[in-house]
């Protein structure tokens, strides 16, 4: 196992589509609980397990393309549910910020 050294003041996160380690402020946050669902948390406020993707760049735009198919719907036990969420992560993206 390979150690980061933390050159960053606040806790680190990794960017699930690109693998890179950015600053937790830096990344957009899905949270996600069994049975509730996916949502995209932009504030950070959502209780339950999260997952990061770069608010800059093509990872929201190809995470999105990716649990729109069966088998990444399915990976990431998004469900009926992966569509409309890739639709909203496009759309925050997009917009800038979900109303």
């Amino acid at each position: 196992m390979t150690h980061r050294k933390s050159s960053a003041r606040g806790p680190q996160r990794t960017c699930v589509q690109c693998g890179a380690v950015r600053e937790k402020g830096g990344l957009l946050r899905i949270a996600g609980k069994p049975g509730m669902g996916w949502e995209p948390d932009p504030g950070r406020k959502l209780p339950g397990r999260g997952i990061y993707l770069c608010s800059a760049g093509e990872c929201v735009e190809r995470f999105a393309a990716r649990i729109r198919t069966p088998k990444g719907g399915a990976r990431w036990k998004m469900g009926v549910g992966g569509t409309e969420l890739a639709d909203r992560l496009v759309a925050s993206r997009q917009g800038g910020q979900e109303k």
